[in-house]
């Protein structure tokens, strides 16, 4: 795969601009390399630092650096550079920039009228948008103090720019939080499950929490990707569930039960930090980042998921009439109960509920029930 990938990175740089035969040739091998590494991150196989290693390299004379900003906010928030130090450094560019330029499109500083006050300290210069998320944007800028520059830095900058723009969200795409093997596993619990962000954007729904979130006498309400309760005074308890859990365990409680006249039944909601696998980060990563993720788990009163009598047949060896009283302790059902539903006596359940604990190791009633909540879990 990667001898393929190289490839056709490689044949995707045609030649850039009539130039003298070296520069050209230095011009090309440059481009055909940045889009090489460009899909390398996208891959997990490289990173931003041989990408501007190799502008670094291409452009001598120049500081190239690539900037992830907050426009709304007026606040970098990562940033890496290459080549010439010095004042072609110095800030100011970035508070700038428009969230009307258009992506790929270059533009320089004497185009920014927000650029004029800073403009007297600084080197001339040249950049691109190569992704952009809300206010937020990922801009790689050149700086150079020979004008004569200009049209050289334009013309690899227009080259590489979509690229590595779609090199970005490749990676963005492979970096996207999911369950990876246990995708499907997790997707069949009986219970619902969302990872949401402190805005409340649903970034993970398995099927039994999509369908919660779109039934119409539901708990919640589907739109704009967010978790919503249609009731008003449980929308404002789960937020404030959600916000303690994304600070962390120690946070203070993390469970309520969610009720409200509407609904068909009620629900227990749980929730606490997701813990992220570790991954490489990269300076883009910075533009997309919703913060810590919260884990909630959705359980309706009514019960989800019950224990097949072929299935204790088979693990234990029970009778059915054992394994009938083991499916409705799963469900809640007291003895009282059982016994009057099924018209028996209390004694007979009684004698049933030893050859249970014994047949499967148990001591006591609760451990029993545990032992078979958690079987019921993976009988999916």
């Amino acid at each position: 795969m990667q001898q393929a990938s190289t490839i056709s990175a490689a044949r995707a740089v045609p030649p850039l601009s009539p130039r003298p035969q070296g520069e050209r040739r230095l011009l090309d091998v440059a481009a055909s390399r940045i889009v090489t590494f460009a899909y390398e991150m996208a891959l997990g196989r490289a990173g931003w630092d041989e990408i501007l290693d190799t502008l670094a390299q291409a452009l001598p004379k120049c500081a190239v650096s690539i900037s992830a900003d907050d426009l709304a906010e007026a606040r970098n928030l990562a940033v890496s550079h290459r080549g010439v130090a010095g004042p072609m450094h110095a800030p100011g560019l970035s508070a700038a920039l428009s969230a009307d330029i258009p992506l790929y499109e270059i533009f320089h500083d004497d185009d920014l009228p927000r650029a004029g006050a800073q403009r007297a300290s600084l080197a001339a210069v040249s950049g691109v948008v190569i992704a952009r998320n809300g206010s937020r944007q990922l801009t790689i800028d050149i700086r150079y103090a020979d004008a004569e520059l200009r049209p050289r830095v334009s013309a690899l900058l227009r080259h590489i720019a979509p690229h590595l723009g779609r090199a970005v969200e490749l990676a963005r795409r492979e970096a996207s939080l999911g369950m990876g093997d246990l995708e499907d596993v997790v997707d069949s619990l009986p219970f619902g499950l969302f990872l949401v962000d402190r805005a409340m954007r649903v970034h993970y729904a398995n099927s039994r929490a999509e369908d919660l979130r779109r039934a119409s006498a539901g708990p919640f309400v589907a739109f704009d990707g967010l978790l919503r309760a249609t009731d008003e005074d449980a929308d404002r308890q789960l937020r404030d569930l959600i916000q303690r859990a994304g600070h962390g365990p120690r946070s203070g409680s993390t469970a309520l039960r969610l009720q409200s006249p509407n609904w068909t039944e009620a629900y227990f909601v749980t929730a606490r930090q997701a813990q992220i696998k570790a991954r490489r980060l990269h300076v883009h990563d910075a533009i997309y980042d919703s913060g810590p993720l919260v884990l909630v788990a959705l359980h309706g009163t009514e019960p989800d998921a019950g224990l097949s009598v072929d299935l204790l047949w088979r693990s234990f060896a029970l009778s059915d009439a054992e394994a009938k009283l083991a499916e409705a302790l799963v469900n809640g059902w007291t003895l009282a109960e059982f016994a009057k539903d099924r018209e028996v006596s209390k004694q007979t359940l009684r004698n049933q509920l030893v050859g249970l604990m014994r047949k499967t190791g148990t001591r006591r009633q609760s451990e029993l029930v545990s032992l078979l909540t958690r079987l019921s879990l993976t009988a999916l």
